[in-house]
């Protein structure tokens, strides 16, 4: 697992879809066809242009092998 700190959004789910891109071994043209998407959109999503939706990476993710979580993490209550 990698660690995204300090990164917008867009930068965090474009890093992470090329990440598990890469892991999973297939190329953005794979990942397209498996997930019934564009090509030209996998890429624009892995360069941060594209805002996609919730659904869109919960597709993404599933055409991975794998699962989208999503996480809200709190400061430490003292």
């Amino acid at each position: 697992m990698i660690e995204i700190q300090k990164m917008s959004l867009h930068e965090t789910s474009a890093r992470a879809v090329a990440y598990a891109r890469a892991l999973a071994g297939m190329t953005q043209k794979e990942l397209a066809t498996y997930s019934g998407m564009d090509q030209s959109d996998i890429s624009k999503i892995e360069r941060g242009i594209a805002n996609p939706s919730v659904s869109t990476l919960e597709r993404i993710a599933a055409a991975l092998g794998g699962i989208l979580a999503i996480e809200i993490k709190m400061p430490a209550m003292q």
